[in-house]
């Protein structure tokens, strides 16, 4: 230390020993000058350190010889001085140590008794301040006036103490217009002791954001067909309301579901721990389906068909590219079917009368690129209708309110409210979709025009418009396995008039594709949409009926496909007239149309070029998405029974058998035995999917002969006979499990039948001798019945040897192992299969998830709705919808293919055939 800086030390030294506020720091003032004064005595004692001999201006070296001993004598001198200055000068060092020491402690402890006290209040640490908080957000400090005079405000590292008022003896600094964000808050004040100071710190954030509600693509925009959901993220601990109800939300992620899709608004609140919520409206909206180009078509009837000159009019337009479609009547004006269709109940009342080969038109018009919309006259059915009255079904007409027969101008309406007059339509429209038609347009899907309080509709629940549209929605679910369009034609003022003819068109736009308004000019009346002569301003009243329209089904999945006029009613119409209609039609928004002319000459002048046309797929496609094989995916095992009209969840109709068959060709499937696919033996054809069709119980109904000793073609056999021999890639295979009651009353004896189907290549199972459930048996009771089952079989056809099982009532024995192996009375049997009762798909037999014991099938689904848990419809959507999940051959049975991804998944016996890719 230099001497001014001792000198400071004294004055405070001196201060502290004499402080009255402090008393507690007199002994360290006084301890500070004692050991000043021990300083100064030692220093003086030291004396001056020894000079050093270059220090000498003066020096000069003394001579070599004469010298030598002075000089030796002086340096003696120095080295003791400098020792007994070395001396002094250590024990001065410890003086100072100590006193540098005392200084630091008394420092601090000074600063720490003389730190001016502040009593702060505010948001305890690490605080969120929302919006319910911020508006009375405040930070204070209290003390004496001296210290707040003192105090000074730092934000976020900004000096703010101007921003702080006094306030009741206190400082206040005001949070409440405090930005979003995290902030620190400081309030500092300096003692009158050298680095005393206080400070009070505040940390917190400030969030006055609602959570953000993000959605999942597509968001609320949701594809025809697909479920009505949307899912998506809050973020961390946001709770989120649904129109008021609560939603669950796990680790940020929600979903929201609805069975139908809700016409209004719906409104999504998301609140967060601080209660800031945000509201977001969404409509769920569904985005049509569409055809791969959009339709320019033209009307004709099976006459017109089978007329070689109509015909070709309509052939030339095609080949001159002005349309894409023809539209094709199934059932007409009057109920006449024109052509063969497979429905009893048209034939039993004389509705055929076949003018043309349905499947042939398709075929001939798909190989020209052009689609095929069959449409089918509903209920302005006199046929049906005077037919029913006739035979004192008088619930399937339309009457009137005294109960007689509704004609009207029409002839007879047949009752849409009645569930045989329903089935009917459905059941036309399923037989086309089967011979390939591409769209079925229902059209009169109404009540006949005129006052309601005139006719009576036998049955109906609700509304007529609420009929209609419930009609409309089970025939979608009828068509949903053929994955046709389904369109409605509607009266041009339905739009604005819904209860006119019962087509309330938002209602009715939700269970189809589209809706094909009838906005024919020559139809309106005066003043219709404020335009003074619709049939003589074509493009005034198409254009503006049609953007009504377009309000009507915005949001529920279907598209407008307007019927159009090509004909002269009161006005003549040439290609002026009807070029006016397409051109309003577009300027509506709307790129398709379809033309009526009930002479079918139509205005090819009218009609630009450039309709594109559509390839047709020759073969069923296992789906574009999946074209690599994977033979580790699963395998649906399909459970049938009977084969009937009227029967249990378990059996299917006839015709929804031949829709099955028709379901699983189209979606890339080849049959395959029991024991095939339980050994892995499948001869698959590449980029097919193999699926096995069982048969339980041996019923009548399944196999049958008619007495020429001809297979019945309707039973379940006779179908797939029939669609293999019109589709060769789709092979009538199938195992049947017999009990010993086996196809009794099917026009043969058990023996022949079962002899028969071996012959054919059929799999033959065992289904126990007596079809008991095996879980009330005791083990000898499980193994007679599985031994004599296995007799029921080579007792009619020696030598042969049942090797997969299908368990009665799908009852497992007890232990299970018995299912597979056993012996009873010297007698054993061992099954390569157990085949259970309804589930799922089963693994690939080259999976490690295989068990041969217990392999799930999957039950039907009568309904083909998709609505029942577990059925066929259920898994098959789903595989269509995932065909990453489904076997797909190489078509190599000598290898096993997957992605290399997979190969965990396969079963350590098969190592030596894996292919992986």
């Amino acid at each position: 230390m230099d001497p001014g800086q001792i000198e400071e030390l004294r004055r405070w030294g001196r201060r502290l020993s004499q402080d009255q506020s402090h008393p507690e720091l007199k002994p360290a003032g006084r301890a500070i000058l004692m050991l000043i004064a021990e300083n100064e005595q030692l220093r003086a004692a030291a004396g001056p350190p020894p000079e050093d001999r270059y220090d000498d201006d003066d020096y000069q070296p003394p001579p070599v010889e004469e010298e030598r001993a002075p000089r030796q004598r002086r340096q003696r001198e120095r080295r003791a001085k400098a020792r007994r200055w070395g001396h002094g000068f250590f024990r001065l060092a410890v003086p100072l140590g100590i006193l540098g020491a005392l200084v630091f402690a008394t420092l601090a402890l000074g600063a720490k008794l003389t730190a001016p006290n502040l009593d702060a209040l505010g948001p305890s640490h690490g605080t969120g301040v929302g919006p319910a908080l911020l508006p009375s957000l405040k930070f204070s400090v209290g003390g004496s006036p001296s210290v707040l005079d003192r105090v000074r405000w730092r934000l976020d590292g900004v000096d703010v103490t101007t921003r702080a008022l006094p306030s009741k003896g206190r400082l206040v600094f005001d949070g409440s217009s405090l930005k979003d964000g995290r902030h620190v808050l400081k309030a500092t004040v300096a003692g009158s002791f050298p680095g005393s100071r206080t400070t009070k710190t505040w940390r917190f954030v400030v969030d006055t954001t609602g959570p953000q509600i993000k959605l999942d693509p597509p968001g609320a925009n949701i594809p025809s067909g697909e479920p009505l959901r949307v899912r998506g993220t809050l973020e961390p601990g946001a709770s989120l309301t649904v129109d008021r109800r609560p939603v669950l939300v796990s680790d940020g992620r929600f979903t929201i579901s609805w069975k139908t899709r809700p016409r209004k608004a719906v409104t999504l609140v998301a609140t967060d721990p601080l209660r800031n919520a945000t509201t977001k409206k969404i409509w769920v909206l569904i985005q049509p389906r569409l055809p791969g180009h959009p339709i320019r078509a033209v009307h004709m009837t099976s006459d017109a068909w089978a007329d070689q000159g109509l015909r070709q009019g309509v052939l030339d337009l095609i080949a001159q590219d002005r349309i894409n479609a023809v539209e094709l009547d199934l059932k007409e004006e009057g109920g006449k079917i024109g052509w063969n269709a497979p429905v009893p109940l048209a034939h039993e009342i004389g509705a055929v009368h076949t003018t043309m080969d349905l499947g042939e038109a398709v075929h001939f018009l798909h190989e020209k690129g052009v689609r095929v919309i069959g449409r089918l006259v509903c209920f302005n059915d006199p046929t049906f209708a005077q037919a029913a009255w006739n035979a004192g079904k008088r619930d399937e007409v339309i009457q009137t309110p005294g109960g007689g027969y509704y004609g009207s101008t029409y002839g007879g309406f047949s009752n849409f409210a009645n569930p045989v007059v329903r089935k009917y339509q459905i059941d036309i429209a399923v037989a086309a979709a089967k011979l390939g038609v591409d769209d079925i347009l229902y059209d009169y899907v109404r009540r006949p025009d005129g006052p309601l309080s005139s006719m009576v509709f036998p049955g109906l629940k609700g509304t007529p418009e609420q009929s209609i549209a419930s009609f409309l929605a089970e025939t979608r679910a009828a068509l949903k396995p053929y994955n046709v369009f389904f369109g409605a034609s509607v009266f041009g003022v339905a739009a604005t008039r819904p209860k006119e003819v019962a087509q309330d068109i938002p209602m009715m736009a939700e269970h189809v594709d589209y809706v094909s308004a009838m906005v024919y000019p020559s139809h309106w009346g005066l003043g219709e949409y404020g335009v003074r002569n619709p049939n003589a301003q074509p493009y005034d009243i198409v254009l503006r009926s049609l953007q009504d329209f377009q309000k009507d089904v915005r949001g529920t999945g279907a598209r407008v496909v307007p019927w159009l006029q090509d004909f002269s009613l009161g006005v003549d119409y040439g290609a002026a007239q009807v070029d006016a209609e397409i051109q309003g039609a577009r300027d509506a928004g709307i790129d398709e149309f379809m033309l009526w002319d009930p002479l079918v000459t139509y205005t090819a002048d009218a009609l630009p070029t450039g309709a594109r046309k559509a390839t047709f797929a020759k073969e069923p496609q296992v789906g574009a998405r999946k074209a690599k094989p994977d033979e580790l995916g699963v395998v649906p095992v399909l459970m049938h029974h009977q084969i009937r009209l009227h029967g249990s969840v378990y059996d299917l109709t006839p015709s929804q058998l031949l829709g099955e068959l028709t379901r699983l060709w189209r979606d890339g499937f080849y049959p395959v035995r029991a024991v095939d696919f339980v050994t892995g033996r499948m001869h698959v054809p590449k980029g097919r999917s193999p699926v096995v069709l069982t048969f339980d119980d041996a019923d009548n109904n399944q196999v049958g002969f008619l007495p020429d000793g001809s297979l019945d073609p309707n039973t379940g056999l006779g179908i797939m006979e029939a669609f293999a021999k019109s589709h060769p890639d789709f092979p009538a295979v199938a195992t049947f499990y017999i009990p010993r009651n086996a196809f009794e009353g099917n026009g043969s004896t058990p023996g022949k039948t079962l002899r028969w189907l071996v012959e054919h290549g059929f799999e033959l199972g065992n289904h126990s001798r007596d079809h008991v459930a095996l879980n009330t048996l005791d083990a000898q009771g499980v193994a007679r019945q599985l031994v004599l089952g296995n007799h029921v079989l080579s007792d009619r056809i020696p030598g042969y040897k049942a090797q997969t099982l299908a368990l009665p009532l799908g009852a497992f024995p007890n232990p299970h192992s018995l299912a597979v192996h056993g012996t009873w009375h010297g007698q054993s049997y061992r099954f390569a299969g157990v085949f259970l009762g309804g589930a799922g798909p089963a693994p690939s037999p080259f999976s490690k998830k295989f068990t041969p014991g217990a392999i799930p099938r999957i039950r039907p689904n009568p309904n083909w709705d998709g609505s029942q848990d577990l059925t066929s419809g259920m898994w098959l959507d789903l595989l269509e919808r995932n065909p990453s999940m489904r076997y797909v051959s190489d078509g190599n049975p000598a290898k096993i293919t997957f992605p290399k991804s997979e190969w965990s998944q396969l079963a350590p016996r098969y190592r030596a055939l894996a292919n992986p890719y």
